[in-house]
């Protein structure tokens, strides 16, 4: 038999988040005899590392802070695992992480190194000066990988746009786990109950953590007009800093969505609050690649409203609407059209989703997709 491949992975964060959670199920989806991996998370360790270590990676996190002496720590600890991992092949995962395994093989002698991008048309007025600077030297060096993979289209042209070359740049877009994440009455039946919720209740979800690019503000003035039109309709919101006591969000609990509209914050089951929902927003206002909220919404069986932001429209295609972004109106328009169908047409669209991600965004299709990437700069197999 011969041995499996080294592959070296660093990632910003193994705390949940999208990208986080794409490696995730990458590593659990690939073939142990064909590829060992290895994480350099370069921030404390949250818990996706333990289910990365029970996928079958090694997982290291390097509790660095986010301040621009982290950098240089950063790459000195990751080439030191690099030396002692002696990869085949490294891997980043978000800006941070892609300089850091850039500089680290080449302070290593590893490599090749390809990277990964996750985001589209950042509004980078919205953020900080490190920020800024972090995108421009990334740019700056990308045309030393060999390969950047995006998981939208949209998020290759926003790059290329910074000064990235095109042709080293790809899409794969995320794959969704289609087991855990599937329709299901019975859970449905409970969790709605443990709300106070009955069938004739109806549930409007949106699973995403409080920052400019998700663009609450946008939900909350569409809740209005909602609730308005469907007395009936509940809105749940999960996510870091989705709490009652976020004064951004004062509105979403104060007449007339007192009673309609719950900030739950971070929940660790997904899956069950999706299973509940009767239909999922996406109220993005830029910067998104491709949502993995609206793909693990339509794997469970559930329609959704989305921005026009990232590769969002191409994802739910015709199982869904879309909308432009910033625009409260045309969001509840879309909302109350979809609430307004009977029961079994938005169940028989909920089940096109579902079917769409079977199809074209399954975890076998991303893995596929890596697994062949790879062996464009893999060297052959060696015996053991």
């Amino acid at each position: 038999m011969s041995s499996p491949h080294k592959v070296l992975h660093a990632i910003t964060t193994t705390m949940v988040g999208g990208a986080e959670f794409q490696l995730l199920r990458l590593i659990a989806a690939s073939d142990p005899e064909h590829y060992q991996h290895t994480v350099v998370g370069l921030g404390p360790e949250g818990p996706l590392a333990d289910e990365m270590r029970r996928a079958g990676a090694e997982v290291f996190s390097l509790g660095l802070m986010p301040q621009p002496s982290a950098l240089v720590k950063g790459v000195r600890q990751m080439a030191r695992i690099a030396r002692q991992v002696r990869p085949q092949l490294m891997q980043g995962w978000m800006y941070h992480a892609n300089l850091v395994s850039l500089l680290a093989a080449r302070m290593a002698g590893a490599g090749p190194v390809i990277w990964g991008v996750f985001c589209s048309n950042m509004e980078m007025d919205k953020y900080g000066l490190a920020s800024r600077t972090l995108v421009k030297a990334c740019a700056i060096t990308s045309r030393q990988p060999v390969a950047i993979v995006s998981n939208s289209y949209v998020g290759v042209e926003f790059h290329v746009a910074q000064g990235y070359p095109r042709k080293t740049m790809l899409v794969i877009p995320n794959g969704f786990d289609t087991d855990s994440y599937r329709p299901d009455d019975g859970v449905r039946a409970e969790a709605r109950a443990e709300m106070g919720l009955d069938e004739e209740h109806l549930l409007i979800g949106q699973v995403a953590r409080f920052d400019p690019m998700k663009d609450h503000r946008s939900l909350i003035l569409a809740a209005r007009e909602v609730v308005d039109a469907f007395p009936a309709a509940r809105f749940v919101t999960l996510g870091l800093g989705m709490e009652p006591d976020n004064p951004a969000l004062r509105e979403a609990t104060e007449p007339p969505l007192e009673g309609h509209f719950f900030l739950e914050g971070r929940s660790h089951d997904i899956p069950r609050w999706l299973k509940a929902m009767d239909l999922h927003v996406s109220s993005s206002a830029f910067g998104e690649g491709l949502s993995n909220a609206v793909g693990e919404a339509m794997a469970c069986g559930v329609p959704n409203v989305v921005t026009r932001v990232g590769d969002s429209g191409r994802l739910v295609g015709d199982t869904g609407l879309v909308v432009p972004p910033r625009d409260s109106g045309a969001l509840a328009a879309s909302i109350k059209a979809v609430l307004a169908l009977d029961p079994r047409e938005r169940r028989r669209l909920g089940l096109a989703a579902r079917r769409r991600i079977e199809q074209h965004y399954s975890l076998e299709v991303m893995s596929r997709a890596f697994d062949d990437l790879y062996h464009r700069f893999l060297p052959p197999h060696e015996d053991r």
